[in-house]
């Protein structure tokens, strides 16, 4: 019986060749309701710097606890003073060391006369009195105007939530693009990703800020990707996207970019999965030209075929049929008795087998002596099948499928 080779053997000989890249981290199992790089970017995805696209990480070097301000009733506007003029999110209005100093004393910018120096109370980088390293708060890439949110009437628990229950603020209390949608709906307020998003001369978002590569890109996610979430899957699934809504696309990507990936230059390492070649021929005899978008029939499909042994050409070739590479083992099929190494791989994913063998090489041996499609007769259900509860599930489900193997009249066709 014409047959297939088992995964595992297939995969181990594939990696070994060249033939299949190993999935990135994360790619297996289900779809994951992660953001993740889209196999199509234009470069390979590399380390990421700490932080995320819009809130680059944080260095906080102070003891800041909020909770204990507002338990004593220090409202907000006590400690960030100018936060009702800042106009540009830059403009985070940190307190400023004489705010602190309307409780704490005068430790701003010196120790007044008489005071005993503090610092070590509120900064965490101190040696011998004197502050060593001071806060980092980089730039978030977002445009953002408190003045502007203020004035229409939001508070500061709208974006940032209950700081009541919040020691140190870090990212975690900036505000949240779920957060932002409450309002930012399209009727309340516009839901453009440009309102907020900073975008380029040509009107696209950045989608990674400056030319660093290790920068975090700005990725749809979530429920508020519109359908086009850039997950696990989205390499696969985003044509239909792209066909129904280009307009989305083209908010972050030029026709360059598409034409990077469609037009071969680069290739992506995440298009098919990690054991694609066991099922490939499915695909190519559905749709020949998606393959040969990418693949040459000549230089890749004949001439890995002729390698692998799994072509009829072998007159051409000393890898051809007949040469002592062969793609199955010489013990993977032979007559009734024999050992016969294909039936547990073939039971296990029956999908390996067709991607190279049509039915009529399982019938070749399989089949009844008097079916249509006459056989050696080699039954492939093993030794009390006739009997079982399964024999008599698939034959009132189906017979049409016994008629494959077995004539009609045949007494094989009924179970026992």
């Amino acid at each position: 019986m014409a047959t297939t080779l088992a995964c595992v053997c297939l995969l181990v000989l594939a990696f070994a060749i060249g033939l299949v890249v190993p999935p990135l981290a994360g790619a297996l199992g289900p779809k994951q309701p992660i953001s993740q790089p889209p196999a199509t970017a234009a470069r390979s995805e590399g380390p990421r710097r700490p932080g995320g696209p819009v809130y680059p990480k944080q260095d906080i070097r102070v003891r800041m606890d909020h909770s204990l301000h507002l338990a004593k009733g220090i409202n907000c506007k006590q400690c960030h003073q100018r936060i009702d003029q800042s106009k540009l999110s830059s403009q985070n209005d940190l307190p400023t060391g004489e705010a602190c100093d309307a409780c704490h004393g005068d430790q701003h910018p010196r120790v007044a006369a008489g005071e005993q120096p503090r610092c070590a109370e509120c900064h965490t980088h101190v040696e011998e009195q004197r502050v060593t390293a001071t806060t980092i708060f980089p730039r978030p890439h977002l445009s953002f105007s408190h003045q502007a949110h203020l004035a229409r009437g939001a508070d500061c628990g709208s974006c940032h939530g209950d700081m009541t229950k919040v020691g140190r603020a870090t990212i975690a209390q900036l505000p949240k693009e779920a957060t932002c949608l409450t309002c930012h709906d399209g009727k309340q307020a516009s839901d453009t990703c440009s309102t907020c998003h900073p975008t380029g001369v040509d009107g696209r978002l950045l989608t990674v800020i400056g030319d660093d590569a290790t920068m975090p890109k700005l990725l749809p996610k979530g429920a508020t990707s519109r359908g086009a979430e850039h997950d696990l899957a989205f390499v696969e699934d985003h044509r239909g996207i792209a066909k129904a809504n280009p307009e989305l696309c083209a908010s972050c990507h030029d026709d360059n970019f598409c034409a990077d990936c469609h037009a071969g230059p680069i290739r992506p390492m995440r298009l098919h999965a990690g054991d694609y070649l066991t099922t490939h021929a499915l695909d190519a005899r559905a749709n020949t030209q998606d393959c040969s978008s990418c693949h040459r029939l000549q230089t890749e499909c004949r001439g890995c075929h002729l390698r692998m042994g799994v072509t009829a050409e072998g007159d051409e070739s000393a890898f051809g049929v007949g040469s002592p590479l062969r793609f199955h083992p010489g013990d993977w099929s032979g007559p009734p008795g024999a050992p016969q190494g294909h039936a547990l791989p073939a039971q296990r994913n029956i999908s390996t087998c067709a991607s190279c063998h049509t039915e009529d090489a399982c019938l070749a041996c399989h089949a009844t002596t008097g079916a249509a499609n006459p056989g050696l007769d080699a039954s492939p259900h093993g030794p009390g099948f006739a009997s079982s509860a399964r024999c008599t599930a698939l034959e009132s489900r189906n017979r049409r499928v016994c008629l494959k193997c077995h004539a009609p009249g045949d007494i094989a066709l009924e179970c026992l």
